[in-house]
């Protein structure tokens, strides 16, 4: 079975948590956006002007290279790792879900907050700045949130006359083979995205 084929039946056979963990994403995605009208004046202005200077940086020279990718690595890497650990407890499924709520809310509001502040220009921006990294980053964080919510669910069923250490081994490779997958987003975050930015500034 080639590796398109497992990922069909893959989400074949987990089409219910992925409805549900899809649904918890936009919801947080909805209210994220829905949030930038209701932020105060003092806090609006001190975050575009972040903004504001990180384009200013921009202008000067393209801002990309190790420091960005290794702040993207880290931060992706947290993110799994988090999930990994709550797949492991059996009161994980809640939790893990209020991680991709969390994901989604923020990017929401990111998102938000540049088409509230920047209209056009933010839509571009956004499109060129945070779009590429997240083609990636977001259809793996569901993918592995539903293999953690199936191990934390795995953890409380019938095992099913699996091996419990074995189950284990496997789903700490897949956290490996998530974070080597993930350097793909964290890449387009440290280069591609900052590049592309930087022929609109």
């Amino acid at each position: 079975m080639s590796l398109r084929q497992r990922l069909k039946h893959h989400i074949r056979n987990n089409r219910w948590q992925y409805i549900v963990i899809g649904l918890v994403f936009l919801v947080g995605l909805v209210m994220g956006s829905q949030k930038v009208e209701g932020l105060e004046g003092g806090v609006r202005d001190y975050l575009m002007e972040l903004i504001d200077n990180y384009l200013q940086e921009g202008e000067k020279a393209p801002i990309y290279g190790p420091g960005i990718l290794l702040a993207a690595l880290t931060t992706q890497a947290k993110t799994l790792l988090a999930i990994w650990f709550l797949g492991l407890t059996v009161i994980g499924v809640p939790l893990i879900l209020a991680v991709v709520f969390l994901r989604g809310y923020a990017l929401g509001f990111t998102v938000g907050f540049l088409v509230h502040q920047k209209g056009w220009a933010g839509i571009i921006m956004s499109i060129l700045s945070i779009l590429p990294q997240n083609l990636v980053y977001i259809p793996l964080l569901i993918i592995w949130s539903v293999i953690a919510v199936n191990f934390s669910s795995y953890l409380i069923g019938n095992h099913a006359g699996l091996s419990l250490g074995k189950t284990l081994v496997n789903y700490s490779l897949l956290l490996a083979v998530f974070l080597v997958l993930f350097m793909a987003g964290a890449f387009i975050e440290a280069y591609l995205s900052p590049w592309l930015l930087s022929l609109i500034l």
